[in-house]
């Protein structure tokens, strides 16, 4: 008896999960929302950047990464629509259709440049800001889109650069 009450339980488990999967699909409006941010001369790489969009294979999310060579690396997977959803929420509360090029970053000549393009069916906003850390209310949309796109993820590329590693194996012999 306990056997078959457990597979009960299951059975309706999975068919919650799948009525849940289908509701969001069938209440998920796209309205051309994209949001993204493109970090030049950051330590990372001479270009970083993530992108959440929808309208082109449903929600997805892509980031890429190219060095000082020039070599790109990427990735980009999709999205649930909850997952969308919850990220456009925090970006959304940043005010971004208001946001002009940021004055509160640290704006040293060598710090990175962060460019960020918002849009929806209803606004578009272009801008900057020049900073080694994310101030507020920009970093409520960098921190959403990179934990989205990491989520699952590892780092994209090495981050060491190969002189560094030459230099390791020097030192291990």
């Amino acid at each position: 008896m306990r056997k078959s009450y457990g597979i009960v339980i299951a059975l309706a488990a999975c068919g919650a999960r799948q009525r849940q999967a289908t509701d969001e699909a069938q209440s998920f409006e796209c309205k051309n929302r994209i949001a993204s941010y493109v970090v030049s001369h950051h330590m990372g790489g001479d270009e970083l950047g993530v992108q959440m969009d929808c309208s082109e294979v449903g929600p997805r999310i892509k980031r890429w990464r190219t060095d000082k060579v020039g070599t790109r690396q990427e990735d980009a997977h999709a999205l649930s629509a909850r997952e969308f959803d919850k990220a456009w929420t925090e970006i959304d509360g940043t005010g971004w259709p208001n946001l002009h090029d940021c004055t509160n970053g640290t704006a040293g000549k060598q710090d990175p440049v962060y460019v960020f393009d918002v849009k929806d069916d209803q606004n578009t906003a272009t801008f900057q800001c020049q900073s080694q850390s994310m101030p507020y209310p920009y970093n409520d949309i960098v921190d959403p889109l990179d934990l989205a796109a990491q989520k699952g993820r590892g780092d994209l590329g090495d981050d060491e650069p190969a002189e560094m590693k030459a230099m390791d194996k020097d030192h291990k012999k």
